[in-house]
């Protein structure tokens, strides 16, 4: 099975689009407000599609209701909810809410993890690390998808 552990900021939002937002409505836009980023979603959908991916959820988005419910309507759009089988524990570390997450399989899984945070520890080799001003591109994107065939 493939397993993508998912954030959010700045994976499926950019800074860039941000800009481009602010620049036709006015409305400046900041932290959970960032509004998400079409190529980045369309990146994603690319991604399990080519795989058969099923998404995990590791942002701190998860901590909050309202948040996931803005989440999910953006993924349903992608037709990527059906994909989503979870969402980690909050245990103060991220590298160990996704060993956690890994543990609770009982077979084997693939996995890559997609996330703007560069210190993954011993997951390292596994993370995609996007940019904040692009969110996650088409490149990163068959990076994921040649790591997942691997």
């Amino acid at each position: 099975m493939n397993v993508i552990f998912l954030d959010v900021d700045f994976v499926l939002s950019s800074i860039n689009n941000a800009v481009d937002e602010y620049n036709k409505t006015g409305i400046p836009r900041h932290g959970k407000e960032f509004p998400f980023d079409p190529k980045c979603l369309s990146n994603l959908k690319y991604i399990v599609d080519e795989t058969d991916s099923y998404i995990v959820i590791t942002s701190c988005w998860r901590k909050y209701p309202d948040h996931m419910e803005k989440l999910y309507y953006e993924l349903n759009k992608y037709n990527l909810m059906n994909r989503v089988i979870g969402q980690t524990k909050d245990l103060g570390n991220r590298v160990l809410e996704i060993k956690d997450y890994i543990n609770s399989f009982e077979n084997d899984i693939n996995f890559i993890i997609l996330d703007d945070y560069a210190y993954m520890e011993d997951l390292i080799d596994y993370l995609i690390c996007t940019n904040a001003y692009f969110g996650l591109t088409k490149r990163d994107a068959d990076m994921a998808i040649l790591k997942l065939k691997l």
